[in-house]
């Protein structure tokens, strides 16, 4: 049996992380929440001039298990016979795949914060690590096993599709061209979809993650998130159309160019390892901002209102127009950032840590970007779902 390990320690997380997302999509409660004293409502907080912090406890249900899974790992390359101790060789005998998978998922499970208030079942193999499982296999079946792919791929995606709609048909086939058929990016957006499955406006996705990758290639401020941030491309189209005319910057300060001869050369130096990794991990979070936002009306679409245009200017109509107006709206979006900084952060540091020890992460960075950007967005995410939550209870705004 041929298991690819970083790849299927991968998909495990999506499934996990994406398992908590439709959960707290569907109406379950979410794994990030936000507690306060009543008496101080954290509206209350905003508006005190004095309050530089907010007066809460937040953060995931349960504490961050510092597990790793680098046993389990060696167990996962036994089964491979990869490191492992040979059949008849002097060795035990392999371990049964089932339980190993199984141990698995469980290290995963209590590794990372993504637990809901309620009860936590053990995990089974999900929809990304079954899909990915397709692709253990060697000669001969190969090739089904890509025609297998593809199809439980589609499977996965047509949930986006609005019926009847030939535009948003060919919307979704051209997001699977932009993000191509990598692992690390394939997984997020299935994991994505599948967490988006059933919710009345899932159709909104593919029309909202694809305007959005594009700006973030092409836009001069790239992706705007919700509260203002850029999500910028490493190397800018701008970029390349300096290289080609003979002539590129090379770096901050006093505006400094080269020649561009030869243009392979400087083209390999900006396609380094790194920007691919950043890279990875920009369009990760850009898929998953951009759906959440969606589906959750965030942003004003279509002439209606986002959630977190309703909050800003609900805050704004509790003070005079001025300093004060403007001072309770920096700090509100402070906060936000707050909050999912510190959310982002957890899932993150779980992930990395749950994953430490591994050698396949340390010789494919990339594919532990996948894990380790996924978890954090979706966190970030759900802690600015909770955030605008809290606020519009307290400023009596539905939801």
């Amino acid at each position: 049996m041929d298991i690819d390990i970083p790849s299927t320690i991968v998909a495990m997380v999506h499934d996990r992380v994406g398992g908590a997302l439709a959960s707290a999509l569907s109406g379950g409660a979410s794994p990030f929440v936000i507690n306060f004293d009543p008496r101080d409502k954290l509206v209350a907080q905003l508006e005190d001039t004095k309050t530089v912090v907010p007066r809460v406890s937040a953060g995931f249900i349960g504490d961050i298990a510092v597990s790793s899974v680098s046993t389990v790992a060696g167990r996962l390359r036994a089964l491979s016979g990869v490191g492992g101790p040979a059949v008849g060789a002097g060795g035990s005998s392999r371990p049964n795949p089932a339980d190993v998978l199984n141990q698995a998922r469980n290290a995963i499970r209590s590794g990372l914060p993504f637990r809901s208030s309620g009860t936590d079942p053990a995990p089974s193999r999900g929809p990304i690590e079954g899909l990915i499982a397709l692709l253990d296999r060697d000669g001969p079946d190969l090739e089904q096993a890509a025609q297998e792919f593809r199809t439980r791929f589609d499977g996965l995606v047509r949930g986006l599709v609005r019926v009847g709609d030939a535009d948003s048909d060919a919307r979704v086939s051209r997001l699977k061209q932009i993000l191509g058929n990598d692992m690390a990016t394939v997984m997020p957006f299935a994991a994505i979809a599948n967490a988006v499955q059933g919710q009345q406006n899932a159709a909104d996705v593919p029309k909202s993650i694809e305007e959005a990758l594009l700006a973030y290639f092409f836009a001069p401020k790239g992706y705007e998130t919700v509260d203002g941030e850029s999500v910028i491309a490493p190397v800018h189209v701008s970029d390349l159309k300096a290289i080609a005319a003979g002539a590129v910057d090379v770096g901050p300060g006093p505006s400094v160019t080269v020649s561009a001869g030869p243009a392979v050369k400087q083209l390999k130096g900006l396609f380094t390892t790194a920007t691919a990794e950043q890279y990875l991990r920009d369009t990760t979070r850009v898929v998953v901002e951009s759906a959440y936002d969606a589906i959750r009306g965030f942003r004003d679409t279509d002439g209606r209102k986002g959630r977190y245009t309703a909050v800003t200017e609900a805050l704004k109509g509790r003070k005079p127009a001025g300093p004060d107006q403007d001072a309770v709206v920096e700090k509100f979006v402070r906060w936000f950032r707050g909050f999912s900084s510190m959310a982002e952060s957890a899932a993150m540091r779980a992930v990395e840590v749950g994953t430490q020890g591994v050698s396949e992460f340390q010789t494919n960075p990339l594919i532990a970007a996948a894990a380790g950007a996924f978890a954090g967005t979706v966190a970030r995410k759900l802690s600015q779902g909770a955030f605008l939550a809290v606020l519009s209870t307290d400023l009596g705004i539905p939801q």
